[in-house]
């Protein structure tokens, strides 16, 4: 008998059964710590913030947030009503400055986690804070000297973009903050907080690019506030815009100096083009045009000068260059100069604007490679209070070397009794008028860099000058200024290869105290050239003096010539005069002598002058030729008594030693006069050069050379 067996088949249900339990129970767990997380971790985060801003800040601080929200599977934040003070410091958090803050609204978005937990570079697609108000005492003191992303406890962190809108920021003391910004707005894309994003040379700090708007800001510095509407800047664009920038001193613009300068300041527009920010964050400048638009500017000089552009810039930064700076519809207005300038309607130009690092070359003129500037109407006082000066247009470029001044005027701002009250003596009362001054080859460098006025040709057309003097007053007791040495003294250095006057009329007049109609004596179409004016010692010298020539009609009636040699380096004040004047009556020279000398030409024709003079701080010497006839003299001394001597003086002049014609006949040989007159260094070279000629003419005309010199310098 065959006995089969058959296999026994163990069941595998329940197997599965257990499986399927196993991963209902790892659902459930998973379903559970979600739910455990969705409703616990977002008041632990809360409250972990909170704590750790109250232990890092050793009790200083205290932070509030009314509402968090956290979404894992998105990597999402959201925080709400966030709110930090300062409460009372402890000894370990004295260095922290007090702080207010406020913040309606902050986003956090595409954290990501992984990269977090696994301690690697994060990724973060954006932040994004609403509502943002901070008020900041002071700037804390000390803090790490490490950078941002070596702070971090990750490799780094990269922000899609960051955004910060409606901030509102106040710094300094709660009453009297020195920063205000009254609402801003800024945004920076691709922010590379790593060692990688701090070595890229093109980013701005570690963001690729930014953006920024603000509205309303309020600065105070030393001595000023600034005001501000609106700002815009884009690091993409290379473009800052400032609208309405106001700066107020604390103290009036006025011509009392004070230790610092003060500067009133309202600009309407400021545009900043080509601006480099990532070199700017590095502390350096590059920018291509910076354009001010009708700036009105006013400032009050400081009492001792103030540091040069190179030294203020310096500890800040490393390089600073402009290729262009443009300045349309000025106003400037510089007190603390006796000059005081005012000039409107300002149009300037600079181009290739270098500070830092100054390596200028020999033609650069104030940090630039050239300036062009107009401006219109410009008024300032000179020897102040006493003289009014102006112009109506100034034209100036230093690349083609050319100044030119139209409408030029200088006139006293009081009479001639007036001003010689004030001065307490004598002094010439100056009325100046010039159309058109016109400066070629003017060198802009030496002026500016080593203060010499150097030019190839001056020319002033049409000029026309009027003097006015009461000899009522006191002489002035000083030395006057208006002398060939006196240039040769300038506390500058001089140097014009030419100057030309065309056109020129001088009217002097003078009130003696003997009469008080004013003796009135008039120079027309006068023309005038000087050569080799100058102090510079290299092209001065009595081998190659000043040279001049001058030519013009006395009282437009008799045509003169003059020539001038003058070494302005001779400490003795040397120079030569020499020349001639051509027919005239001379009746016309009454309108002066009459009411200042008391002698009248009845009659007289000169046929011809001419003469050679020497003069030098002592005296004036030299020799003069008068071909004249039919000279009569009459005396005017009916309103004084004079003296014995006087009247025997005048006798003599008039009744003996008078000399009719000259030569006194036909054929005769002409009758020289010497000329003999002390010189008096309180009255300009143009008195002596006049006393020299009246000495000369007495003598030729038969006076004795002692009387005749006393008489030229009786004033």
């Amino acid at each position: 008998m065959v006995v089969v067996s058959a296999p026994i088949a163990l069941p595998a249900a329940p197997r599965r059964h257990w499986g399927r339990w196993l991963l209902l129970l790892l659902l459930g767990l998973v379903l559970v710590v979600g739910v455990g997380l969705m409703f616990f971790l977002d008041p632990w985060l809360r409250r972990t913030l909170e704590q750790q801003v109250t232990e890092s800040s050793h009790g200083r601080y205290q932070l509030r947030i009314a509402e968090l929200q956290t979404s894992l599977w998105r990597g999402n934040a959201v925080l709400r009503g966030i709110r930090l003070r300062t409460v009372a410091p402890s000894a370990d958090s004295a260095r922290l400055p007090a702080v207010r803050l406020a913040l309606g609204h902050l986003r956090v978005s595409g954290i990501g986690l992984l990269a977090l937990v696994r301690r690697r570079e994060v990724p973060i697609d954006s932040i994004t804070l609403d509502s943002l108000t901070l008020r900041l005492a002071a700037l804390p003191r000390g803090g790490s000297k490490q950078p941002l992303h070596e702070q971090l406890p990750v490799p780094g962190i990269r922000v899609g973009a960051l955004a910060l809108r409606h901030v509102r920021v106040a710094y300094g003391p709660e009453k009297q903050p020195a920063v205000q910004l009254g609402e801003g707005a800024v945004v920076a894309q691709d922010i590379w907080l790593s060692a990688a994003g701090a070595a890229d040379s093109a980013r701005i700090g570690y963001a690729a690019a930014v953006a920024a708007q603000l509205r309303g800001a309020a600065l105070r510095v030393p001595g000023h506030q600034l005001q501000l509407v609106r700002a815009m800047f884009s690091s993409r664009r290379r473009r800052m815009q400032l609208d309405s920038v106001l700066v107020h001193p604390n103290q009036a613009i006025s011509n009392t100096r004070s230790p610092a300068v003060r500067v009133s300041l309202a600009l309407p527009r400021l545009v900043l083009t080509g601006v480099d920010a990532a070199y700017f964050s590095r502390s350096r400048f590059r920018a291509d045009t910076l354009r001010l638009q009708a700036p009105r500017l006013a400032l009050t000089l400081p009492a001792q000068s103030p540091p040069t552009l190179v030294q203020m810039l310096k500890p800040y930064l490393r390089e600073c260059r402009l290729n262009q700076l443009e300045v349309t519809e000025g106003q400037v207005r510089v007190a603390g100069l006796e000059l005081a300038p005012a000039v409107a309607n300002v149009q300037l130009s600079a181009t290739s604007i270098q500070v830092l690092p100054r390596r200028a070359s020999a033609t650069d003129v104030l940090y630039a490679r050239a300036w062009q500037i107009n401006t219109g109407r410009a008024t300032g006082t000179l020897d102040a209070p006493y003289y009014h000066v102006s112009w109506q247009k100034l034209r100036a470029d230093s690349q083609t070397k050319q100044i030119q001044v139209a409408g030029a005027l200088v006139v006293p701002t009081r009479s001639v009794e007036a001003l010689a009250r004030g001065k307490g003596h004598q002094a010439a009362h100056v009325t100046a008028r010039l159309p058109e001054i016109r400066l070629s080859g003017f060198d802009f460098a030496a002026a500016a860099n080593r203060q010499q006025l150097r030019a190839s040709s001056v020319l002033v057309r049409n000029p026309r000058v009027s003097t006015r003097s009461d000899g009522r007053f006191p002489i002035n007791p000083s030395y006057s200024v208006a002398t060939p040495e006196s240039l040769g003294r300038l506390p500058f250095g001089l140097t014009v290869e030419r100057l030309r006057v065309e056109g020129a009329t001088i009217t002097m007049s003078y009130r003696s105290p003997r009469d008080p109609q004013p003796g009135i004596m008039s120079i027309n179409r006068m023309g005038v050239e000087l050569r080799n004016l100058t102090n510079d010692p290299r092209r001065m010298s009595a081998a190659t003096p000043l040279v001049g020539e001058a030519t013009g009609w006395l009282q437009n009636s008799c045509k003169g010539h003059l020539a001038l040699r003058a070494n302005l380096l001779d400490a003795h004040g040397r120079h030569t005069l020499t020349g001639n004047f051509g027919p005239t009556p001379l009746t016309i020279l009454n309108s002066m002598i009459v009411p200042t000398r008391g002698i009248a030409l009845r009659s007289g024709t000169v046929q011809s002058i001419r003469f050679q003079m020497q003069f030098d701080q002592t005296a004036a010497r030299g020799t003069l030729w008068g071909q004249y006839s039919d000279l009569k003299l009459q005396l005017l001394n009916q309103k004084e008594k004079p003296g014995l001597l006087h009247r025997l003086e005048t006798s003599v002049v008039n009744g003996i030693f008078i000399r009719d014609n000259n030569p006194r006949k036909p054929g005769q040989p002409l009758q020289p006069g010497k000329v003999n007159s002390a010189r008096e260094r309180r009255f300009s070279v143009f008195s002596l050069w006049r006393q020299g000629m009246v000495s000369g003419m007495l003598n030729g005309a038969g006076v004795p050379a002692p009387l005749a010199k006393k008489l030229s310098e009786a004033e």
